[in-house]
């Protein structure tokens, strides 16, 4: 699963001149400048086979395989397109994170090139893929989460890896979610990765507060939303972790951002029946000491180490529960709540971002006009002020629900402004009715093969890995025939899954 600090989609407002064209017509700031992030431009070709295929992409880049050609190992090689990047100073900021850092949890930074269009991160290459899709595979198994032992083993070399980063290296990450950890390799013992440090910081105070609000809404410390925080609100996201990994869902959960924020700044959880049934009492206080609404009654990474449950199950081989019958197919609410979320929104979202660039002056209509008279300065983009300022405004309940969804999600991602597509994209559901026409239109742009369904190449294709893709059919997929037909395409644009 991806998301990039808090989930971003594909920047689509870029015309071909590299700059961007608001409803108004106004042409924002040129983000094709030169940029020269370090200290010379070299040929990253000339050291590395590059394989074409990509085996991920994001909201700056494609991620793919290299191979060393001196030494013939591969590599994985993240290439970012330096116009995207509206924020140098945060990508030169991880960079030098990636290179202090060296810890056998923490992803190897091998070598950065860079050349006039593009900034290469060449890293240690993991094939196992992401921690998120083992815990979703997890929970469609007879098990239906990982056992005690498994989940201590991970959660233990995670919090190594963060007890380095904070009391070594004075760093905090604050971003840590399922997503941001790749196994090295597809075994059942594989090494664990953090990757994705686009958040983190020094903490050069120690323990010093900080105030940017950052991170994902299911793993984000409550603190955090306040503004008020420190590098304690990694402990809280790993204590999320350990609670998913347990039982196959977060201890905080809603339809929305906002639901889900509203639960996350309670701090009130439980460990509902039947799944908790089985975990054994050190597992669950555990959890309770790492997700304490107070930072300072949390446990440092340190502490973590040293907690019972992790001591004792630690290379221990813990018998599956047997107080939970899988074969009666029980799953709970939570779980679909949470795998229907992520899975269906990435592929609504694409599917509207795709029609909204298709959409003429006059099927935009009222849009165009609400986006002019909220962009203050015409800049062709929105800020956090201009949305401030839109939501005290004269406008419709169910367009000022989207608009505060849209000021959280711009204010935690840390972008800096909104652009027309994005706004439209997220906003059109609500006040364009979107026609059938428009629903085949992305359906067939999206079917790429010859079928009258969507099939898992098709989905690969728009999302750039197979675990996006498996992850998506899974929650799209009502009949499980292992292909998205048109009317299950049809019916998750009806559905009330996105960001409200």
């Amino acid at each position: 699963m991806q998301a990039t600090t808090y989930p971003v989609e594909e920047d689509r407002a870029m015309n071909s001149a590299g700059t961007f064209e608001g409803a108004h017509g106004k042409k924002g700031p040129d983000v094709s400048r030169n940029i020269q992030i370090t200290d010379a431009l070299t040929d990253v070709r000339v050291k590395y086979h590059i394989n074409p295929k990509e085996v991920g992409h994001g909201h700056y880049g494609v991620v793919r395989k290299c191979m060393d050609r001196e030494t013939n190992q591969w590599y994985a090689i993240k290439s970012i397109r330096k116009s995207k990047v509206s924020k140098i100073e945060v990508l030169k900021r991880e960079i030098v994170i990636l290179q202090e850092v060296k810890h056998p949890n923490i992803i190897n930074l091998v070598e950065v090139h860079e050349d006039t269009k593009y900034l290469h991160l060449i890293t240690e290459l993991c094939t196992g893929g992401e921690l998120f899709d083992r815990i979703i595979s997890k929970t469609q198994s007879e098990e239906g989460h990982f056992s005690e032992s498994d989940a201590s083993n991970l959660i233990r070399d995670i919090c190594h890896a963060i007890n380095y980063c904070h009391t070594e290296k004075q760093i905090v990450h604050r971003d840590l979610k399922p997503e941001n950890f790749l196994f090295l390799t597809d075994s059942d013992t594989s090494p664990i990765k953090i990757i994705d440090f686009g958040l983190s910081r020094h903490d050069d105070q120690n323990m010093g507060v900080m105030q940017t609000k950052v991170g994902t809404p299911y793993y984000v410390a409550p603190e955090v939303l306040n503004r008020q925080y420190t590098k304690s609100c990694d402990i809280w996201s790993i204590g999320v972790i350990t609670y998913i990994l347990l039982c196959g869902y977060p201890p905080f959960y809603g339809d929305s951002d906002s639901q889900i924020f509203a639960q996350v700044k309670t701090g009130k959880f439980s460990f509902p029946s039947p799944e908790w049934d089985t975990i054994s009492t050190d597992a669950k206080k555990f959890i309770c000491n790492l997700l304490q609404l107070d930072p300072s009654k949390r446990l440092t990474a340190a502490e973590a180490l040293d907690h019972k449950w992790i001591m004792d199950n630690c290379f221990s081989a813990v018998p599956k529960p047997s107080g939970l019958d899988r074969s009666v197919s029980y799953q709970n609410p939570r779980t679909i709540t949470f795998t229907k979320y992520y899975g269906m929104e990435k592929l609504k979202k694409a599917a509207l971002a795709h029609i909204a660039s298709q959409l003429t002056q006059s099927e935009v209509g009222v849009l165009g006009d609400i986006f002019k008279a909220i962009d203050k300065d015409q800049s062709g983009t929105l800020s956090l002020e201009e949305l401030d300022d839109a939501l005290s405004g004269p406008f419709r309940p169910e367009l000022k629900n989207k608009l505060f969804a849209l000021r959280s999600e711009l204010d935690i991602s840390g972008k800096q402004t909104l652009n027309w597509h994005e706004f439209l994209a997220a906003t059109m559901d609500t006040h364009i009715h979107i026609k059938e026409d428009k629903i085949l239109l992305a359906f067939d742009h999206f079917r790429q093969s010859n079928a009258n369904a969507l099939d898992m190449s098709d989905l690969i294709a728009v999302f750039g890995s197979e675990a996006q893709a498996q992850e998506v059919m899974g929650a799209v997929d009502i009949d499980k025939d292992g292909r998205i037909c048109y009317e299950e395409f049809k019916n998750m644009m009806a559905t009330n899954v996105s960001k409200k």
